[in-house]
């Protein structure tokens, strides 16, 4: 079930034609895709009640390339076609091994590969493009969040409101596991009702406008250290994880670390949304806080965040404490 339109929509497509090839390799950033885009695969070659014969699941780290050829060389047994899925074939042990299965597929079967980083340099992987499906799912820019949102809530029988959309979008942020983890939960929650709005997102997903991670980070990449003070309250009184927190804070001010560098290397500010993986309007908040934090005061940031990190994780001292104490050095580093 697709929420995207490219490229996953591409292989189901290919795969509503009964065009299915021995080879496919997903590969790319957004694991969530590639989850989805092996599940469509298995869905379309398999029935329920052939995937414990005609099924084989490996994975790189685990196996070597004799056993992945050992089962693709395996007739099938209750299908037209036998799926042998390979997670992170770029991890696996002799994997030139696996040539002779590329260059000469067996046309009853489907090698269904997942990869981090394929190196295309590899003879295997070229043979793989030559004869099989290679598709990259890269992650989604924020600005594309909420257009996915609203796809694959309609995949899931609903119709949202922009609103409701937008706001899943920020509340959330750009991990399409955890956003389609939450429109779960809130088709869940609305029932039978054909339509999705706001007040449901909100009622779910359990954040506040005002007060939430995205809104803690402008506040800190402001030096604003009573407006930080005050959605940390909030979120703590929410329940919201510290650790989670300081994930969510370490990788904003890593951002302002690698503009730090593109501005440095004088990249033109049209490159900076895809550079650092944001919007164009994102990027006006970038800057404004850029300025606020020397190279010096970022590593002290960092040092903070781990010292922070480490204290909730190894001892008992009160969080609220802990976290407080972190935004106050973090806001008065600038």
């Amino acid at each position: 079930m697709s929420g995207d339109a490219s490229p996953l929509r591409m292989l189901e497509q290919s795969l509503g034609r009964k065009e299915v090839a021995p080879l496919y390799l997903f590969y790319g950033e957004e694991d969530f895709l590639v989850d989805e885009a092996v599940h469509a695969v298995i869905e379309k070659c398999l029935d329920e009640s052939a995937r414990s014969f005609d099924l084989d699941r490996m994975h790189g780290r685990e196996s070597d390339a004799n056993g992945v050829l050992s089962r693709i060389s395996t007739y099938p047994m209750m299908a037209p076609r036998r799926v042998v899925v390979v997670r992170e074939v770029d991890k696996l042990a002799n994997i030139e091994q696996l040539l002779p299965a590329a260059e000469n597929p067996r046309t009853s079967n489907s090698l269904v590969m997942t990869a981090s980083r394929p190196d295309f340099r590899l003879k295997f992987f070229r043979a793989v493009k030559e004869k099989g499906l290679v598709l990259e799912f890269r992650r989604l820019y924020e600005n594309e969040i909420s257009e996915w949102a609203r796809k694959r809530i309609r995949a899931l029988g609903k119709e949202p409101t922009s609103e409701a959309c937008q706001l899943i979008q920020s509340y959330v942020g750009r991990s399409l596991r955890e956003v389609n983890n939450e429109l779960e939960k809130v088709v869940l929650y609305v029932g039978d009702r054909a339509t999705i709005g706001a007040d449901d997102v909100n009622n779910v997903v359990g954040f506040s406008r005002q007060y939430n991670i995205f809104e803690l980070q402008k506040a800190v990449g402001q030096q604003n250290i009573g407006r930080s003070i005050e959605i940390l309250e909030n979120m703590l009184r929410r329940g919201e994880s510290p650790v989670w927190m300081i994930v969510m804070l370490t990788r904003y001010l890593m951002k302002l670390w690698l503009l730090q560098e593109f501005l440095g290397k004088k990249i033109p500010q049209t490159q900076l949304p895809e550079r650092l993986g944001v919007t164009p309007f994102a990027v006006r908040d970038y800057l404004s806080a850029v300025g606020k934090f020397s190279s010096d005061e970022l590593r002290g940031c960092f040092s903070a965040l781990i010292e922070a990190d480490e204290t909730l994780k190894s001892s008992s001292m009160d969080q609220r404490l802990v976290m407080t104490m972190l935004v106050c050095k973090l806001t008065a580093a600038g």
